[in-house]
């Protein structure tokens, strides 16, 4: 069957570029020319599929070590801020009456700090992007976003 298929093949792209018969010889090496490419392609296919097996194995691993990793720097996130607020602050929530402290470790550093010392307290504005966070006194009082 294979080998009709590629005598087909081999005689319609003939006609098409004009070409005219072959000899029975010239066939049979074009035939074995064909087979030994086949053969070629079919061990590369093999060699593929056993290096995209091993990378789906190296990728499943790698993501062992991240949710390992991950777990790691949340637990780093509870020793300093504790149980309840750790997991917060390592997920980048945000709740009034956190600190400065909480949101920076969260966060990272803003984009811009204003401070306002008043007789009634210490005011800050913390942006990031297009949010602002307003402090008193270090605590988080209130947030907004510009739309």
């Amino acid at each position: 069957m294979n080998r009709i298929i590629l005598l087909l093949l081999f005689f319609s792209s003939s006609l098409l570029t004009g070409q005219t018969a072959l000899s029975k010889s010239e066939y049979n090496s074009s035939l074995n020319s064909l087979i030994n490419k086949k053969k070629l392609l079919k061990k590369e296919l093999i060699e593929l599929k056993a290096q995209l097996d091993s990378l789906k194995i190296e990728k499943e691993n790698l993501d062992e070590l991240i949710a390992q990793a991950e777990h790691e720097i949340e637990m780093l996130y509870v020793k300093k801020f504790g149980k309840k607020y750790g997991p917060r602050v390592y997920r980048k929530q945000i709740w009034k009456g956190m600190t400065e402290e909480m949101l920076r470790a969260g966060w990272g550093k803003p984009d811009k700090i204003d401070k306002n010392v008043e007789k009634w307290g210490v005011f800050t504005q913390w942006y990031y992007g297009k949010i602002t966070f307003f402090f008193r006194d270090g605590k988080l009082i209130d947030w907004e976003e510009e739309k």
